[in-house]
């Protein structure tokens, strides 16, 4: 019967816990480091402030010179020469087991894959985008180590290390999703 006297106007309602809110939080901005490379050099560029133009990264340049000399300058000594194993007095020359510009260009980019490790692991970007040509691109993808395979979130195969900035940002809005290129 006590309970009947009660009315609704005199019960009060239970107040709801506050919990308290987090604040909201913005999405940190991804550093994306594009690398244009072959195999004798690379350039490493990011987005500017503005998200209009590619910039120069702190490290703006690799550069192999020794991967452009003719092979003249990149060996000293003239191939061994032998007899022929027929015994008619013919002697030929033996060439060279390796090509020297493929040496140079192959320890061009494990050096490049070693400097982009580093860069990983001091945190200097969040995703890197690599464009390079087929060759150099698998043999860069080899040499790489998983915690910057795990980086890469584009590779494009063609050769524009002699583009401009400007045309580079053209070439790579065309292959790319803008999600990519913008932070």
């Amino acid at each position: 019967m006590a309970k009947s006297l009660m009315t609704k106007a005199v019960m009060k309602p239970r107040r709801k816990a506050k919990i308290p809110q987090a604040p909201r939080m913005t999405p940190r901005a991804r550093r994306t480091l594009i690398v244009v490379a072959d195999g004798a050099r690379a350039r490493f560029l990011k987005e500017s402030d503005d998200h209009r133009k590619l910039v120069p990264a702190e490290d703006a340049d690799m550069l192999a010179p020794k991967a452009r000399r003719p092979d003249r300058d990149l060996v000293t000594d003239k191939p061994g020469r032998g007899f022929s194993t027929a015994r008619d007095g013919r002697r030929g020359g033996f060439e060279s087991p390796h090509d020297p510009h493929k040496m140079e260009k192959h320890n061009f980019t494990a050096e490049l894959a070693e400097r982009l490790d580093e860069a990983c692991s001091s945190k200097q970007f969040d995703r890197i985008v690599l464009v390079a040509p087929r060759r150099s691109l698998g043999e860069l993808r080899t040499l790489l180590s998983p915690r910057v395979r795990k980086a890469v979130s584009h590779e494009i195969a063609k050769d524009l290390t002699a583009s401009s900035p400007t045309a580079l940002r053209k070439a790579l809005a065309d292959a790319l999703p803008e999600a990519a290129i913008e932070s």
